[in-house]
């Protein structure tokens, strides 16, 4: 899950972003004008996707493949200069990933995304064929979901999307605009679900925009549950909650004052959360915990002067890890990925390059369902 470029937290970025986008929608909406991601499905091992700049100033970046002991690297998408391909999740039969396309918006026209970048949900099969829009930038809800749209609501940004167990449904973060909400800074940030055909649209949390925005959506192994994170805007926190499907059953995972969050996964087997904390001495490690709040474990162990891991995903058969972490190879110390065990051990670079890469997602081995 997965700032635009690194994903050391993320809802820090959007926060200083979206004051100034939601202040434009705003205002926009005043004169009148129009508007401005993984749970890891058992089974066998894949290859890994991940997110990798073309450019050391990060104006570019492309989806990537590769086998987790670092060979066949393989480039997937083949964006258009200043375009930013991320938060990449494979499909549970291997054969599609979902991911986050930001594009520069019209000229002339309202900036309608994160740090005026158009967000939108494209699908792409791991050879690089069949790009297609999944879920664009407006706001229609199916009518059997009791919501509707209305004036004055607008879409800025459809982000981070995750695939369900079974690959009928996707939930993806909806930024939507109302003047109307003052907490929540003009902006609701919430969980969304729709079907895989595009249907069913509807809205999990933040159903009442209140003092937070949600991020980071992943389906438990049965699909009944999502987890995700909250970052509260009033303590300037963040922390990993649960939630049934249908919007009921919230609960918070970690407190307020671990600092938790950064696109969690869930295990293959549902017994543990993995996350990644970031406390007040600048540390970022990554921890796992049970759904229920209990043993709470750090798995790296750095200190603030060690090194700093970023958002990350189970392997398929539960035993390892993938993440990114800085500082990595090459004289800017950009982000590498790196595989570890599931208890945190024999973490090593699976990727050395000079280029930042991060956004990690372990998919499985083609056709085992």
């Amino acid at each position: 899950m997965r700032p635009h470029g690194d994903n050391v937290r993320r809802a820090r970025a959007r926060l200083s972003a979206l004051l100034l986008v939601t202040a434009a929608a705003v205002a926009a909406a005043l004169a009148g004008s129009a508007t401005l991601a993984q749970a890891t499905v058992p089974g066998k091992n894949g290859r890994i996707v991940y997110r990798r700049f073309l450019d050391t100033a990060k104006t570019r970046s492309a989806l990537f493949t590769v086998n987790p002991d670092g060979t066949k690297v393989k480039q997937v998408t083949r964006p258009a200069p200043h375009v930013i391909d991320l938060e990449p999740d494979w499909s549970p039969n291997g054969a599609t990933i979902a991911f986050e396309r930001q594009v520069s918006c019209p000229a002339g026209g309202a900036k309608d995304g994160m740090n005026n970048t158009c967000d939108r949900i494209y699908t792409v099969k791991p050879n690089g064929t069949g790009l297609r829009s999944f879920v664009p930038c407006s706001f229609k809800v199916d009518p059997t979901s009791g919501m509707s749209s209305r004036p004055g609501l607008d879409c800025v940004g459809v982000d981070q999307p995750a695939w369900s167990p079974d690959g009928s449904k996707v939930a993806f973060q909806y930024n939507l605009v109302d003047r109307s909400y003052t907490d929540s800074l003009n902006l609701d940030a919430g969980i969304w679900i729709v079907n895989a055909d595009g249907t069913g649209l509807h809205q999990v949390t933040q159903r009442a925009p209140g003092s937070a925005w949600d991020f980071g959506p992943q389906w438990s192994p049965d699909g009944s549950k999502l987890v995700f994170y909250r970052a509260d805007l009033k303590i300037g926190a963040d922390a990993v909650f649960t939630v049934d499907v249908d919007g009921t059953g919230e609960f918070q995972v970690t407190p307020w004052d671990v600092n938790a969050g950064n696109s969690p996964d869930w295990s293959p087997d549902g017994q543990w959360l993995l996350f990644d904390v970031q406390p007040k001495d600048g540390s970022s490690n990554l921890y796992k915990g049970h759904p229920d709040g209990t043993a709470l474990t750090n798995l790296t162990k750095q200190s603030v002067s060690g090194k700093h891991y970023l958002s990350a995903s189970f392997s398929p058969d539960g035993t390892k890890i993938v993440t990114a972490r800085t500082p990595g190879a090459g004289p800017e110390g950009a982000a590498d990925v790196v595989v570890l065990n599931s208890d945190g051990s024999k973490a090593h670079a699976v990727t050395k390059t000079r280029l930042w890469e991060s956004a990690t997602d372990w998919g499985p081995r083609p056709g085992q369902r």
